[in-house]
């Protein structure tokens, strides 16, 4: 039967408790440098909406708290379980042990840091005369009249803003790498987001990652508010398991 594979663990690792996607208990598929750990699914096409995408994720951290785990990426179905060990662990058995082992002991934190909207526009205007000036010639007059002005003010407070996420993304990611082995940043969502990024941290660091993150926080008194997710699976870290 096919199965549905979340992600690597190590050799003689168990499964972790619950089940899988649609419901189907957990397997752990082993192989000589490390197992897989799989469901069965009906068929090989498997429907990733939001719950299943969710249940893929959870199953991942119910087995980090196990051990080492190396997330595969989303949607990967193999024939059967043959398939699972030839494929997967023995054709790449020596490079997963090695990132096995490489991974040992080391999470994913993500961090994002969304800016508290009228502290930065004050903070902006502040620091701007232009557009102070600007933003006064336009207050009370009619859209028509300040077509062009308003579209100005926008551009200018737009080209500010986003001098201020470069400048402090750089510096908070500056701060937290710090305490971590790895960074990897990603492109910001929206424009109130000041920084989104994943750092690889050792478990016996955490604590010391979680203290610099408080002080980084109270150093923008709550101009920018941060949102902690973790600990997870590596997933911005592993190469393998995403490209199998």
């Amino acid at each position: 039967m096919a199965q549905y594979v979340y992600g690597i663990v190590e050799a003689g690792t168990t499964k972790p408790r619950g089940r899988g996607i649609g419901g189907a208990p957990l397997r752990v598929v082993a192989g000589e440098d490390a197992a897989a750990l799989v469901s069965e699914v009906a068929s090989g096409n498997v429907r990733l909406g939001r719950d299943e995408i969710l249940l893929h994720a959870d199953v991942l951290e119910r087995a980090l708290a196990r051990g080492t785990v190396l997330p595969m990426r989303l949607g990967v179905v193999m024939s059967d379980q043959q398939e699972v060990r030839s494929r997967l662990l023995d054709e790449h058995g020596p490079e997963l042990r090695a990132q096995l082992a490489e991974f040992a002991g080391k999470v994913e934190i993500r961090i994002r840091g969304v800016y508290a909207e009228n502290l930065l526009m004050r903070e902006v205007v502040d620091e701007h005369p232009q557009i102070a000036s600007l933003r006064e010639a336009v207050r009370g007059e009619s859209d028509a009249a300040t077509y062009y002005s308003r579209i100005r003010l926008g551009e200018l407070v737009a080209a500010a803003v986003q001098r201020h996420r470069e400048q402090d993304a750089q510096a908070i990611v500056d701060a937290l790498a710090s305490a971590a082995l790895a960074v990897e940043v990603s492109e910001p969502g929206h424009e109130r987001v000041a920084v989104q990024a994943s750092f690889l941290v050792e478990r016996e660091r955490l604590p010391a990652f979680d203290e610099r993150l408080e002080e980084v926080a109270a150093d923008y008194g709550g101009r920018i508010r941060f949102k902690y997710v973790g600990p997870l699976p590596p997933h911005s870290f592993v190469e393998l398991a995403q490209r199998v």
